[in-house]
């Protein structure tokens, strides 16, 4: 097939001063340039989205291999056909359902394709308008399948013999697909509709991303789009699964860009993000002529891509869509001042850590591996039976503290079967983790009920967090395995990562203090104290593994929130609160396993720090409350704890 070329210059002139120049508009679809500090700010609209599409078609030579011809009134044919507009070469044009529209006819009449492809089945663009599209272009063939995720699945088959990268967007919904098909065209890899809602693949599209020989799975969405269990089931057959999505489809859309790109963009493409038409078409246009597309409000354009947009001020700038949608203030960049979440400053002490001393775990391993309890799998990995009416499910916590007591193991004794057990679980959670702006959480995907409150699924563990890092580092120490050092990495940025009420998080600052929450999800928070020193070890091990400035600044504030809260964790005379918020101050909250846990993560922050005022309280706890028998106060989760947390047994008096 021949390619379509854009009205562009191919020397060192500035590119789309010549495109727009040389633009042959009819009256009412047309392309302006403003003043501004960039080269050129320019745009294209017309009187409605059909005339708008054909503002932005205008921008191709005549003779392109193909146009693709969509319904207008809704949103996911075009979605799946920019990538394949952006392999064959040519523009997205749309049209009523019941009639072409006398502009878009010129322009098809104008560009000469060889080919017409109608999207869609004939309650999206009907017959009338086939023929009407045959007698322009009498190679002019219907593509459409029995609904929006089979259409999808056609023009990849039709498109792509073959990709090494697949792009999945949600069909419920426009926000997301809008920059991933542009994402999808600038990796010249196609993108495929799934129901995002579901919680495994679909067969028909596991078939089609075997067919192309992909490796590599582009989620674009954040979690409220395509579910976690896709992701894990994607990760866990094998696949590079990589999330691409953030707090909102302006977050995601930056995102989406920046993991197609290959170095700056040549052009910037911003349409709106809060209709589909003006971006559909302009995604094409951005995905073929290496541009970046960003979305925005009508008034202003939101942070995150105004930053970025400002870094880029010296290239081209193209709004796609009329004043309405994309105001003068939006095309020139003027941000709406949304504030972007940030861990507030936090108290700190000091506290003088040291990296040679005994790490912590190197008194007592987390869970003992020998217990009948701890029931293992074919393939070596915990199986933990939590899930409604005793389904197995994956738990985070459980399997890093086996992991860890596992490679303690192996250190002590030399058996490889321990460090095979290590492995396996560091696998596992590898394969289960999602992501938020490349940090990795480990998520739990049970509800789990306590004091009359149930929290719901999906829900994150600072605690999960912080023992998976201390897995990873203790891995990659033993094995030289790169890949559990890359790991490590991506789980220390998810405690680096502020809260938020639509991704996984696992820290905040609470009135000045430095909080890794056991319990982040739709519940407020419970500040539970093992779990907030459980993470401080993997942060503490991390540290000590890279000598990252910035984890002694987190161990500081995290070891300091320790002295301030014992006076709320500590019962004179009797065992420990559990938590320190302020309604954990109760009976229920009272746990003897907690209670000597507290003091021995107390001692080992004593013994990191060497400061004396960890083992003050610790022999506080102690002189509290002791056991009156040697006894293990081992994980039977649910059972006597007021929580899903793994427990370690009780460390030597």
């Amino acid at each position: 097939m021949r390619r379509s070329f854009f009205r562009r210059a191919t020397g060192a002139v500035t590119p789309l001063i010549l495109v727009f120049g040389m633009a042959v508009a009819s009256p009412a679809v047309a392309s302006s340039r403003v003043a501004s500090a960039a080269p050129t700010v320019e745009r294209l609209w017309g009187s409605d989205r059909y005339e708008t599409a054909v503002a932005v078609s205008q921008q191709f030579d005549p003779a392109p291999a193909a146009v693709f011809v969509a319904g207008g009134a809704d949103y996911p044919d075009a979605l799946s056909a920019t990538s394949s507009a952006a392999v064959v070469g040519g523009p997205v044009l749309l049209t009523p359902r019941d009639a072409l529209p006398a502009v878009v006819a010129m322009e098809i009449r104008r560009l000469k394709p060889e080919r017409v492809f109608v999207l869609g089945g004939p309650s999206v663009v009907s017959e009338s308008v086939v023929s009407r599209l045959k007698a322009l272009v009498p190679a002019t063939e219907r593509l459409a399948g029995v609904d929006r995720y089979d259409t999808s699945r056609r023009l990849a088959a039709r498109f792509f013999a073959e990709s090494s990268a697949v792009v999945l967007a949600t069909g419920r919904g426009y926000a997301d697909g809008l920059v991933a098909g542009a994402a999808a065209g600038r990796l010249r890899a196609p993108t495929l509709l799934i129901d995002g809602k579901l919680l495994a693949l679909d067969g028909a599209t596991s078939t089609a991303i075997d067919r192309l020989g992909a490796r590599q799975i582009l989620l674009a969405g954040g979690h409220g789009s395509i579910s976690i269990q896709i992701e894990q089931q994607l990760r866990t057959r094998g696949y590079d699964v990589r999330r691409h999505g953030g707090a909102s489809r302006y977050e995601t859309a930056v995102d989406l860009m920046h993991a197609s790109s290959t170095g700056r963009p040549a052009r910037i493409f911003l349409a709106s993000g809060e209709n589909f038409p003006d971006a559909l078409a302009a995604a094409a246009l951005a995905a073929q002529s290496d541009g970046a597309l960003y979305l925005t409000r009508a008034g202003c354009v939101p942070t995150i891509p105004q930053r970025v947009i400002a870094e880029y001020a010296d290239l081209p700038r193209i709004a796609t869509g009329g004043t309405a949608v994309v105001s003068a203030p939006a095309m020139n960049n003027v941000g709406c001042g949304d504030p972007v979440p940030v861990n507030a400053p936090w108290k700190t002490s000091g506290l003088d850590f040291s990296s040679t001393v005994d790490a912590p775990y190197s008194d007592h391993a987390p869970v003992n591996v020998h217990d009948a309890a701890q029931n293992l799998d074919s393939t070596g990995l915990r199986i933990l039976n939590m899930g409604p009416n005793g389904s197995r499910v994956d738990h985070p916590v459980a399997y890093a503290q086996y992991g860890i007591s596992a490679l303690l193991e192996y250190q002590s004794t030399g058996d490889q079967i321990w460090l095979e057990r290590a492995i396996r679980h560091a696998e596992r959670l590898e394969q289960i983790h999602t992501e938020r702006d490349s940090a990795w959480y480990f998520p739990y995907l049970f509800d789990w009920t306590y004091t009359g409150k149930t929290l719901h699924a999906p829900w994150w563990s600072a605690m999960a967090q912080g023992e998976a890092l201390s897995l990873f580092v203790r891995l990659y120490e033993e094995t030289g395995d790169e890949r559990w050092k890359a790991g490590a990495g991506h789980t220390w940025l998810s405690l680096k990562q502020p809260r938020s009420s639509s991704e996984p998080w696992a820290t905040m600052t609470d009135q000045g203090l430095l909080v890794f929450e056991e319990y982040a999800g739709d519940l407020p928070p419970l500040r539970v104290l093992n779990g907030h020193l459980f993470a401080l070890f993997g942060v503490y091990d991390y540290w000590r593994l890279t000598g990252d400035p910035e984890a002694i600044a987190y161990l500081d504030g995290a070891a300091t929130t320790v002295l301030e809260v014992m006076p709320k964790i500590r019962v004179p005379g009797g065992v420990s609160y559990y938590c320190w918020q302020d309604d954990c101050r109760q009976r229920v909250w009272q746990n003897p396993t907690y209670h000597v846990i507290h003091s021995w993560q107390l001692d080992t922050l004593a013994r990191l720090t060497g400061d004396r005022r960890f083992t003050d309280w610790a022999t506080i706890l102690r002189q509290d409350w002791t056991p009156t028998e040697s006894r293990t106060f081992m994980a039977s989760p649910g059972a006597t704890s007021p929580a899903p947390d793994e427990q370690v047994v009780d460390p030597p008096q």
